[in-house]
């Protein structure tokens, strides 16, 4: 009998060459992000060029995400191979570069796995591997936790408080924290509970996506322990569904939202588009106080090529916080923290935006003229 296969040494070696150029091209997209966000240039050439280079980024965004993929396609392919070779067929993860999760699996195992409809990345974080950016499902992990308490309506919206996690989302959250203080009834409309009682079986999110508004279903066995929660209770919230419905946004790959910008998360969750100040056009003290006393949702994001000063150790470099008030007599606008009251960074933060020190430090994103 004539046995065809491949040599799973070398599926795997390629395995691991498609991961590293996934890693790499995400870096040089975030490098690249970074760099644009700076520059100080205004006019018709500059508009144009940010929005091809938007366009760029997307596909380099695109492209690293099918490397990974790829990658982890080409190291189960090996696997399953490897584990039908196998008297047991069995087989040790740890050889194939911890693309697979676990230690040992069975061909069983390797056959759903490949049987599941999504890329690898997703079926890692819906199996709750401990080592994905989402960590343990937050079900196995709490299996007292009924996810139809998770109160969604605007009252229950209004009350709770974003803790963001381990994923590096604040573009997004810093902007869900603006819509909530600004328009909480948007996000309960667009937030709807799947089952009996609502939520039992999980959730429907609207996001605007690619021009228009889609329903993105969310399971609460998507949920990871090391995803954002309340930080008043320490369990999944509204913030937690719409995070997740974002990810699932994007094949379920949690690596595919990390470091995008503020105005991608406002025009995501509103619908409507979204205006980035820049270093030349740093709004003043009353132009912020005019954009909140309309009711407009706004964020800003520090600069991540320098730090604000030596005088300030309460910013984080190339972090996005909501802009949630101001202070008329200081002169001062109040900056909100997506990592919570609880986390490690200050949680509220003033600065004075009429300071030369935030001139090219701080950019605004918000909605409205």
């Amino acid at each position: 009998m004539t046995f065809w296969g491949a040599d799973t040494a070398e599926l795997v070696a390629l395995a691991r060459r498609f991961r590293d150029h996934d890693g790499q091209l995400t870096g040089t997209a975030e490098a690249l992000q970074s760099a644009v966000a700076v520059v100080g240039w205004e006019g018709p050439d500059a508009t144009d060029f940010r929005e091809r280079w938007e366009q760029c980024r997307q596909k380099l965004s695109l492209t690293a995400g099918h490397l990974g993929s790829a990658a982890e396609h080409l190291a189960l392919q090996a696997a399953q191979q490897d584990a039908a070779s196998d008297p047991e067929g069995r087989i040790d993860a740890g050889d194939y570069g911890g693309m697979l999760g676990g230690e040992f699996l069975d061909w069983s195992d390797l056959i759903n796995a490949g049987e599941r409809v999504g890329d690898i990345w997703r079926d890692r974080i819906e199996a709750g591997d401990p080592e994905s950016s989402l960590g343990s499902r937050y079900t196995e992990e709490n299996p007292q936790w009924d996810p139809a308490d998770v109160d969604i309506d605007q009252n229950g919206i209004e009350s709770s408080l974003v803790n963001q996690g381990s994923l590096g989302d604040c573009w997004y959250l810093a902007a869900l924290m603006a819509v909530q203080q600004t328009d909480p009834g948007l996000l309960a409309e667009n937030i709807s509970g799947v089952g009996e009682p609502p939520g039992a079986d999980g959730w429907e999110v609207q996001l605007f996506l690619d021009g228009e508004w889609q329903d993105v279903p969310v399971s609460p066995e998507d949920l990871g322990v090391n995803g954002t929660m309340d930080d008043g209770t320490g369990d999944p919230s509204w913030a937690t569904i719409y995070e997740m419905a974002m990810i699932n946004a994007n094949d379920g790959r949690a690596s595919a939202v990390s470091a995008d910008t503020p105005a991608a998360g406002l025009e995501m969750i509103t619908g409507e588009s979204a205006r980035e100040s820049d270093s030349i056009g740093q709004p003043s003290f009353d132009e912020y106080k005019q954009a909140i006393d309309e009711g407009r949702p706004i964020t800003v994001m520090t600069d991540p090529m320098k730090p604000i000063g030596p005088a300030r150790d309460d910013l984080v470099a190339a972090h996005v916080y909501q802009v949630s008030g101001y202070d008329e007599e200081t002169g001062e606008i109040i900056l909100t923290n997506p990592h919570g009251p609880n986390g490690s960074t200050t949680y509220e933060v003033r600065i004075d935006p009429d300071d030369p020190m935030y001139a090219t430090s701080i950019f605004m994103t918000g909605i409205g003229e």
